[in-house]
């Protein structure tokens, strides 16, 4: 029969409290064999020894509990087949060998080792404990004689809280003892290759699995037993490829910096209430609650299953944000949850903890409000560029893209990736993957000096312009007695780009440079010029795709934008907007960005999130 649980170093010598039922009383020590198939003993004693020592002793001086725990990685084992008393080690034997070493080094009562096939490595352990003879002359003996060394002189440098030490790692620091139910050493040899020829550790996940599968035995036996572990097995394997659907894990884990090692692990943290930062905290916790209903059996089993539908209710929850609408409903909350992640303004599992204690529509409306909360705290009219926090203007303008998106009518077509902007966002590692994008050029008006790239805005400016000999400026005139007017003059291109290719033709030490920076501010003039840094001149882009665009004229960065998107990058949908002119009036040029654009496109941002708070 499987079983899983925690158990102190001290148990490691005598097993008698996990096993009680299967009367281990005639054995005085456990047995521990290291088969055949395992690899040599092969931890460093500066590396992994000295972080074992030391990290025991740093749970020691912190902890302030008697009950606290320091949980090492998973001891993986099954009834041994060369001896019926013994255990054979699948996984587990670096550590578990240390233990050992560390063990007789503070003359404690442990277990046996013994190296299957390998009498040499057990006369010579034999011979390192009890008469300190070290010996280099083989991989093994080499790694264990510096291992001794090491945890001997670690030992006499911290002699003081020796006793201390001691009953700290015997009652203290556990580990998770798994006996897997095995039909042969071929299957041993199976769950040996996944988990170390793979590097596959035992994850929260899978111990978590086999905690309920184990569990569920003290209440179902024979064909109903097999019938339900194989009914969860089945179940949790569907949601582990649910939620590893790239769109839909992007969606979940905006704002985490966890690296989950099975995607199911995102729900075990939804449900327990544990510090992350620790090993096996998850799987801990979910071995409390099965163990805090007492001894019996059949009432683990229940709260194992309870523990089950929990799991359920968890998934079916967080995948019903994704999976939110139908043909005929917009998906709200899938917008809102997901504009709360990415933007970092709730955690998934405050999130979670909202929707489990209400309903659907009060759930909604609390989302709703979390967004409220922080959007009410911002004046439109006054965020700026040079003078606004840049992450609230980012989080504004995500929200316009977001809401633009909700109102369109076949809403279940019409969802706002989120996963490509969350990928985007993690695209860049130490800083934010997106920017704000100036729609009329931030530097435009600065002078170019480098030949280079003189000719490179000469050669994408020309090909922007190409068909275009006429730009109409609206201009006030004044006469001498009548009030201003205002009036279209069309200004003529065809000169400036003459010489702009006649400028491009010619080396690069004979270019003019005041002479081509004055045509250059003379097309930048025709094509825009407006308030630089307000909300209307600032659009959603990655960080990337803004470094394409450079400082270029509007017409420039509405063709790279058009050709970035044919490309396959995401574009955000209010930003693609605002270039291809989609909120400026009808008449409106469609290569000029002025102060017409500017409020047409600032007065649809006004008007989506007026909409969405009234």
């Amino acid at each position: 029969m499987s079983i899983i649980c925690t158990i102190p170093i001290s148990e490691l010598s005598k097993l008698t409290s996990i096993y009680t039922e299967e009367n281990r009383d005639g054995i005085e020590q456990e047995t521990f064999i290291i088969p055949e198939y395992q690899r040599g003993y092969r931890w460093e004693a500066e590396i992994h020894i000295n972080a074992l020592l030391n990290d025991v002793l740093d749970f020691m001086n912190m902890s302030r509990k008697t009950d606290d725990r320091y949980c090492l990685q998973p001891i993986v084992v099954s009834q041994s087949y060369v001896n019926k008393d013994a255990w054979e080690v699948i996984d587990g034997q670096q550590r578990l060998t240390t233990l050992y070493l560390l063990l007789k080094a503070l003359d404690l009562d442990t277990f046996n080792l013994e190296f299957e096939t390998r009498s040499l490595t057990n006369n010579f352990l034999t011979k390192l404990i009890d008469e300190n003879e070290v010996n280099h002359s083989r991989p093994d003996f080499h790694f264990m004689s510096d291992a001794w060394r090491k945890i001997n002189d670690w030992l006499r440098e911290h002699k003081k809280h020796k006793l201390k030490y001691a009953a700290t790692l015997l009652e203290n620091v556990h580990v998770i003892w798994y006996d897997i139910e095995s039909s042969s050493r071929e299957t041993n040899i199976d769950v040996f290759n996944r988990l170390n020829i793979g590097k596959i550790a035992l994850t929260d996940a899978e111990l978590v699995k086999a905690l309920i599968l184990t569990k569920i035995k003290g209440k179902y036996s024979g064909q109903e037993l097999a019938l339900r572990q194989s009914e969860i097995s089945n179940e949790w394997h569907r949601m582990e490829i649910e939620l590893q659907k790239p769109r839909k894990w992007e969606f979940l884990t905006a704002n985490s910096q966890s690296d989950y090692e099975s995607h199911l692990d995102l729900i075990f943290n939804l449900l327990a209430e544990s510090d992350e930062s620790k090993n096996y905290s998850t799987y801990l916790w979910f071995e409390k609650q099965v163990l805090s209903v007492g001894n019996n059996p059949e009432q683990q089993a229940d709260e194992a299953l309870r523990l089950w539908q929990s799991i359920r209710h968890a998934f079916a929850c967080v995948n019903s944000w994704f999976c939110d609408a139908t043909p005929d409903t917009t998906p709200t909350i899938y917008h809102y949850v997901g504009y709360l992640l990415a933007t970092r303004k709730s955690k998934l599992r405050e999130l979670y903890a909202d929707s489990k204690s209400n309903g659907k529509s009060m759930f909604t409306k609390k989302l709703r409000d979390r967004i409220l909360e922080y959007v009410n705290q911002i004046n439109l009219d006054e965020l700026n560029y040079e003078e606004s926090n840049n992450s609230d203007i980012k989080n504004i303008l995500l929200l316009f893209n977001v809401l633009t998106c909700e109102s369109i009518a076949d809403g279940i077509y019409n969802r706002f990736p989120f996963d490509r902007y969350n990928e985007i966002e993690k695209e860049r590692k130490g800083s934010s993957g997106w920017s704000l994008e100036h729609i009329f050029a931030q530097k435009s008006q600065d002078p170019m000096k480098n030949p280079k790239a003189v000719k490179g805005w000469i050669h994408e400016t020309l090909m922007a312009i190409e068909n275009i000999d006429t730009v109409t400026r609206t201009v006030q005139v004044q006469d001498d007695e009548d009030v201003p007017r205002v009036e279209e003059e069309p200004i003529s291109l065809v000169s400036m780009k003459e010489r702009l290719r006649e400028i491009e033709t010619i080396p690069d030490k004979d270019i003019d440079i005041d002479e081509f920076n004055d045509i250059k501010n003379k097309i930048n003039d025709l094509f825009g010029m407006a308030p630089m840094h307000d909300l209307s001149n600032l659009a959603l882009l990655s960080t990337t795709d803004n470094s394409a665009l450079n400082n270029s004229i509007f017409p420039v960065k509405r063709n790279l934008i058009i050709d970035l998107e044919k490309k396959g990058r995401f574009i955000p949908p209010c930003t693609r907007n605002a270039f291809l002119k989609f909120y400026s009036p009808a008449d409106s040029q469609p290569f000029y960005w002025g102060r017409d654009d500017q409020t047409a496109y600032f007065n649809a941002i006004i008007e989506v999130i007026n909409s969405f708070k009234a």
